[in-house]
């Protein structure tokens, strides 16, 4: 195995920790333990009580239950669920795609979903972004003429990661309109999803939509519950699924027992997560409007309509990873640089965390101090 080191990864594992301040977040404010079970009723005593053994390599058929009602043609048999996001995505490429295949991947894109097909051996195809001034737009014409009779999967996430750009329902039924014509797989990460600004710009999960649609789910993100651990993999393509589950054999087997008990109390309270985290976004945004206003000689940035990132561009420099470099070492603040992502002059921020306000004034700091004389 030749796989490139997950440049996004080893930056996190690097600096996450050890940075005073973050702005670049991807994930919506965690809570406790003790806050999930105090949202259900008898749910700390089913705790206390549960089993330590052994779970299903596909889920518990009760998590599996909770999972399907966030879709709409997706039912608990349509249904794999993995360790976090990074499994899935790994265990789907590896078992369903093979040395030689042509993979769309949408770019900029979360490392994985490009590096693992790679490491197989396909060819990978970038459907790269574009900008129109400051607002990120992916052509669907070009989408089009990428495909070939060798294309075997389009890789997707929506909301998209780094440029916070989210598909219409047009532009998502134009694109599964492109892969029925040569039965290709469309894989979307969609580990954002339900975390939409507003209602007007939801859009069904492509396993809803796409006979062949993969849809990737994790309680990482919209929840704010990375430490579950807890991801799935939803389609109504049955060998899809097979194949990965039996390769699941080969990794995790099973998942935790405490964390798909916790996971589930999660689902069945999932509006009142969701409300909350909604609530952390919508204050925030305007504080980044409020800055980016102001220092729109340096920044500009395209508020998008869902999830919690968006992809800044610099007006003053092109070499993004100096900049983050020099904004972790001066003011002990934690950017993630395009450069993470090979897509220079840019950088991701987050907006799902509480503490967002505290740590934009330090970074607003540090701009006063060393950019605005520029």
């Amino acid at each position: 195995m030749t796989i490139k080191p997950f440049k996004l990864e080893r930056y996190y594992t690097q600096y996450e920790f050890t940075s005073d301040y973050s702005i670049c977040n991807s994930d919506c404010e965690a809570m406790t333990v003790g806050d999930l079970l105090a949202l259900e009723d008898g749910a700390a005593v089913k705790l206390n009580n549960l089993w330590l053994g052994y779970t299903e390599t596909k889920g518990h058929p009760e998590l599996r239950r909770d999972i399907a009602s966030i879709y709409t043609n997706i039912n608990a048999g349509d249904l794999l669920v993995c360790t976090g996001a990074q499994e899935p995505i790994f265990l789907f490429a590896h078992a369903n795609l093979t040395p030689g295949d042509e993979v769309i991947v949408q770019a900029p894109c979360y490392q994985s979903l490009q590096s693992v097909p790679e490491d197989i051996g396909c060819k990978v195809l970038n459907w790269m972004v574009k900008y129109e001034g400051s607002r990120p737009t992916f052509d669907l014409e070009e989408l089009a003429g990428m495909v070939t009779d060798k294309t075997k999967a389009i890789i997707l996430n929506a909301p998209h990661n780094p440029t916070g750009y989210h598909f219409t329902k047009a532009e998502q039924l134009a694109i599964v309109e492109i892969a029925r014509k040569r039965n290709i797989i469309v894989f979307c990460d969609e580990v954002y999803r339900e975390l939409e600004h507003s209602p007007e710009y939801a859009i069904p999960a492509f396993a809803d939509v796409y006979e062949n649609g993969v849809s990737l789910g994790v309680m990482s993100k919209a929840y704010g519950l990375p430490g579950l651990r807890i991801g799935w993999l939803a389609t109504r393509n049955k060998a899809i699924l097979e194949n990965v589950a039996i390769l699941k054999e080969y990794t995790t087997i099973c998942n935790s027992a405490p964390s798909e008990f916790l996971a589930g109390v999660a689902l069945r309270n999932r509006q009142q997560i969701l409300q909350r985290n909604l609530q952390i976004v919508h204050d925030n945004l305007p504080l980044y409007d409020r800055f980016f206003g102001k220092y729109g000689d340096l920044f500009s940035w395209h508020k998008p309509t869902a999830g919690p990132i968006a992809f800044v561009k610099m007006h003053f420099d092109t070499d993004d990873v100096a900049f983050a470099e020099r904004v972790l070492k001066d003011g002990k603040i934690l950017l993630l640089p395009g450069g993470i992502y090979d897509y220079s002059g840019f950088f991701r921020i987050g907006f799902g965390r509480k503490n967002l306000p505290e740590a934009l004034e330090k970074f607003e700091e540090f701009v006063l101090d060393t950019l605005v004389s520029l």
